[in-house]
């Protein structure tokens, strides 16, 4: 088995199973619902996963351009932000809830998706190993403005990964972790999954 096996072995199931639920189950008016004032909704949890899977993977793993700058896709979103959404207040949540086309996100979503399985299928183990200089963490972050400021903590959280930490955690851990979170949710705003 090698490293794209195994690592589309979690993530087919990732978006064949567990976010194609979400997306099957849960009505609009509830995806861009928060059952408490201090929880996020849906619909910004399945943007935030697209956000740091498509920086994530595009800009750490293969440097290359993200899905977001192609196809106009921050404009069908209808959103200004180009982010990934960490250390947004409840009231921008609230503003992304309002303005997201739902629609647009599942499509960003499914393309996303599809540029990760591209990615991954033409990974060799050797192309994993490098550690990601902080010249270009700090270049991803803050001149192509996927983290929300400019603060020093920002390069440090991810200086010294190497490219099969950003895979591994941006592409299976990070999704994982949010995918537990909209379970809560969904039971929050009653939703039953078939």
């Amino acid at each position: 088995m090698d490293i794209s096996q195994l690592f589309l072995q979690r993530y087919t199931v990732l978006y064949d199973f567990w976010l194609a639920d979400f997306w099957s189950y849960v009505p609009p008016a509830l995806m861009r619902q928060r059952p408490h004032p201090r929880v996020n909704s849906i619909a910004w949890i399945l943007w935030h996963i697209s956000r740091v899977e498509d920086a994530g993977l595009n800009l750490f793993v293969t440097d290359a351009v993200q899905v977001l700058d192609e196809d106009g896709w921050q404009k069908r979103l209808n959103l200004p932000w180009r982010h990934n959404g960490n250390g947004m207040d409840f009231s921008e949540v609230e503003e992304l809830n309002r303005q997201v086309d739902l629609d647009a996100l599942r499509g960003y979503s499914n393309a996303v998706h599809q540029r990760t399985i591209q990615i991954v299928g033409t990974l060799e183990m050797e192309s994993l190993s490098p550690v990601v200089l902080p010249e270009q963490v700090r270049r991803i972050l803050f001149d192509q403005g996927w983290a929300r400021t400019d603060t020093p903590s920002s390069v440090d959280n991810y200086t010294g990964w190497t490219k099969g930490k950003f895979l591994l955690n941006f592409g299976l851990t990070h999704p994982y972790q949010h995918v537990g979170e909209m379970g809560v949710i969904s039971s929050l705003l009653g939703i039953e999954f078939g």
